[in-house]
């Protein structure tokens, strides 16, 4: 049976038989041979026996295969005969046998693992003749490029093609440049043998950013025994490495790299030498090419100037007055009188009386601080002294007030002319001021919008993980009851446990409102004792214990309102008492009819506020708090949602006294809110099948219990994939889904349900309501029969389950 024979690499000196005809070689370990060296890929090749025939195919490698020293096209199939060296990556291998020396009749084949030293390897270039005087000819030849050319682009040129005519062993080379502004490494020009014109090179990064750091040039004759954790998979295929630095004037401009990558040992000391020799005159005329580009820049641009100053000194005074009159910025221009201690208004632009508001037969040959004294508190005066003395012109804010409140803002810029005289030019610019606390105004309130979106994203996925917790309590408790309700102390435990059930669905439902979460706003008839009460048992919970919450409700406090706006209102109240009483007090809710008023008073024995707070309580961003303690948007808010109620609202306080909120509302005359509790009527199946699909194991377990005790045939499946594969095996009267799961969710699993059978009676139980932000689309609703939210009772399930399937099937 015929072997491959490995002669280097790890697996050295191991030999694999030939199982099957067709056998694939890499580093996989899907591959018939594992070869676990980097330089080869993941697979390799592939080898084909027919009859004693032997072919080899290369797929594609990243550093190809060779066959007696000669590389084979990827994709293309080669006959190969027994002993003939064959080369992937670092490995070398033999088909048959081994020949007694390995490396006799092996042309151009190079052992690239075996531990030889440098003059070995070398040796086999033995032929190439040294070439120190055409090295001289060459540094020559460049240095008649650094006299004869400043064009940056000819001298790259005219360099790497001098390098690649005497290093013949060179296949790719590169010149990289370092920006002098950022520091980043550029590659400027790359070209290889192979490929025509210029291309994009993939270098060795780990070898040039070494050169750039420590300045010095580096040579690697033999990739094959540097360490290639530092290289990627892409720089396998180099076989030896030169670069040197490009230094000029004691500073690092960059650096030439040159590889070979056909065989290691492409280079010798002389090339190195060579090349470093290169480098000198080629970094000072790359730099001499960039500063005269830089200086042909600079040059246009100063021609540029002085042609426009020419064109200024042309116009006639009359242009320069127009221009001067109808610029856009004031300009005032002052002489200086005891040295710098007084300035005289000489004369201004329309702009400058416009912004300050005066006539020019006022002002011209008066002193500044006579005409307009506000500056003198602004700083700029003190300004105009210290340019007068430097002569160095300055950009300064000043911001004048009026009643000790900013009045406007503006912009100068002051300088000294060569006379001696001091100009402003200046710009008011309190309309972009405010424009820009607008603009900060919004992206506070974006911002506040963003965080109350994801308070109601989780306040969803909250209750819908709560409600099953809570499906799975009553829904247990009522089996257990159903099972053992004649024992009195069982009925205790079943009331008490019912009652905090109740709880928890009523602080889902509160919180749900308070986050908006619970379906469209829509005004209908309610009773504001009963919104003051599911507010306060949320605020409840995080109100510090040192402070005493009292509530003075009436009964019957019906007013036309939407129950989450409102509760928004009274948390806001409520919070920002909490918030005025840190080190404890009382909080006192009161809610009464007045006539044909609704009103509702909260009051706290907090700090306080002076008037002129008060003034400012309800405006938008308006707030007393630290920063990122506070949006200011909390009473601002309030007050829009009590004025949407067609109401009224007001604030009363005194510093270190407390504060009191007072909010009217109308009051509606209605029936009364309370619907009396239908008697508890339970019906009992007749053994239908039913199929429940729940991945919550506690809940898919007390919602079977219960249904079996409703006396039906009772499927439990947690698995949805599961209940598709045998929904035709089992064929349900009737199907409990679940929303939300993992594996498939549950309206895939509906639209699923239907194509295996379209008369499928379907229900959705699930923690998420049926409508609002989290509720199912119309063409859901169009699929299913019911919707239960849970926690869901005996008494809701058993009509539910009743009523669908008396439905007569379409």
């Amino acid at each position: 049976m015929t072997k491959l024979y490995i002669t280097s690499g790890p697996d050295k000196g191991n030999s694999f038989e030939f199982q099957d005809d067709i056998v694939y070689i890499g580093r996989a370990i899907d591959n018939n041979i594992q070869i676990k060296d980097s330089s080869v890929s993941r697979r390799h090749l592939k080898i084909q026996k027919k009859g004693h025939r032997y072919f080899i195919e290369d797929l594609e490698s990243s550093n190809g295969t060779f066959i007696n020293g000669g590389q084979i096209g990827p994709g293309n199939v080669f006959e190969v005969k027994e002993g003939v060296p064959i080369t992937i990556g670092r490995i070398v291998f033999f088909l048959g046998m081994v020949p007694p020396d390995a490396r006799v009749g092996v042309k151009d084949l190079t052992d690239v693992t075996k531990d030889r030293s440098d003059t070995d390897m070398l040796s086999e270039f033995g032929d190439r003749p040294m070439t120190s005087s055409k090295n001289l000819e060459l540094i020559y030849k460049v240095s008649n490029v650094l006299m004869q050319s400043l064009n940056i682009d000819e001298i790259l040129e005219r360099i790497l093609d001098y390098i690649f005519d005497l290093l013949k062993r060179i296949d790719r080379g590169a010149i990289f440049l370092l920006d002098s502004k950022t520091g980043k490494l550029e590659q400027i020009i790359a070209r290889s043998k192979h490929e025509n014109g210029k291309t994009a090179l993939n270098y060795s990064r780990a070898v040039v950013n070494k050169v750039i750091k420590n300045g010095e040039a580096l040579m690697m004759p033999d990739m094959a025994k540097e360490d290639t954790d530092n290289f990627s998979d892409s720089m396998l295929q180099i076989k030896s490495v030169m670069c040197v630095p490009l230094i000029s004037r004691s500073q690092i401009r960059g650096a030439i790299y040159v590889d070979s990558i056909i065989k290691p040992y492409g280079f010798r000391e002389e090339d190195l030498f060579l090349l470093t020799a290169l480098s000198s005159p080629s970094a000072v005329a790359i730099e001499n090419a960039l500063l005269y580009s830089n200086l042909e820049r600079l040059v246009e641009h100063r021609t540029k100037s002085l042609r426009k100053t020419e064109e200024k000194l042309r116009e006639s005074d009359t242009r320069f007055k127009a221009i001067f009159n109808n610029m856009s910025s004031g300009v005032i221009v002052y002489s200086v009188v005891n040295d710098g201690e007084d300035f005289i208004i000489l004369d201004l632009n329309r702009a400058a009386l416009k912004i300050q508001k005066a006539k020019k037969q006022d002002v011209l040959g008066n002193r500044v601080q006579d005409i307009f004294p506000e500056l003198k508190e602004t700083g700029l005066l003190a300004a105009f002294k210290r340019i007068v003395r430097t002569g160095r012109p300055e950009r300064l804010s000043v911001t004048l007030k009026d009643g000790g409140k900013i009045s406007c803002w503006r912009e100068y810029y002051v300088y000294r002319l060569s006379s001696g005289e001091i100009v402003t030019i200046y710009d008011d610019v309190t309309d972009k001021k405010k424009a820009e606390k607008e603009q900060k105004a919004l992206q506070k309130q974006l911002l506040v919008s963003q965080k109350m979106e994801s308070i109601g994203a989780f306040a969803g996925g909250t209750a819908h993980n709560f409600r099953n917790i809570l499906q799975a309590i009553s829904g247990n408790i009522e089996y257990i009851e159903m099972l053992y309700g004649d024992q009195p102390e069982v009925q205790d435990v079943a009331k008490s446990i019912y009652d905090s059930v109740e709880k928890g669905v009523d602080l889902i439902n509160n919180l749900l409102h308070f986050s908006s979460r619970g379906g469209e706003y829509q005004l209908v008839e309610l009773d504001l004792a009963d919104v003051i009460i599911k507010t306060y048992e949320i605020i409840d919970r995080v109100v510090n214990k040192n402070i005493e919450i009292k509530l003075d409700l009436e009964k019957d406090l019906f007013v036309r309102g939407n129950q989450s706006l409102l509760s928004q209102v009274f948390m806001n109240l409520f919070t920002n008492a909490r918030d005025a009483m840190p080190n404890g007090g009382s909080l006192i809710i009161e809610a009464k009819k007045i006539e044909d008023e609704v009103i509702a008073t909260i009051s706290d024995t907090g700090h306080g506020m002076d008037k002129d707070t008060l003034e400012k309580i309800f405006d938008p961003f308006f707030t007393l708090k630290d920063v990122g303690m506070g949006t200011g948007l909390g009473l601002s808010t309030t007050h829009g949602i009590v004025e949407q109620h067609k109401g009224s609202i007001s604030v009363s306080s005194t510093p270190g006294r407390g504060t009191t909120f007072k909010i009217h509302l109308p009051f509606v005359k209605t029936r009364d809110l309370k619907k009396p509790n239908p008697e508890k009527e339970i019906i009992l199946g007749k053994g239908e099948k039913v199929l429940i699909i729940d991945d919550e194991h506690p809940t898919l377990e007390a919602l079977a219990n219960l249904t079996r005790s409703l006396g039906y045939d009772v499927i439990p499946v947690d698995r949805p994939v599961e209940a598709l594969k045998n929904y035709s095996k089992w064929n349900p009267a009737i199907v409990l889904v679940d929303r939300s799961m993992p594996e498939l969710d549950g309206v895939t699993s509906i639209r699923r349900i239907m194509k295996i059978d379209p008369k499928a009676r379907i229900v959705v139980v699930s923690g998420y309501e049926e409508s609002g932000p989290d509720g199912i689309d119309e063409d859901v609703k169009g699929l299913i029969k019911g919707y239960l939210t849970k926690p869901c009772g005996k008494e809701d399930l058993s009509r539910m389950l009743s009523g669908v399937l008396e439905e007569k099937p379409e």
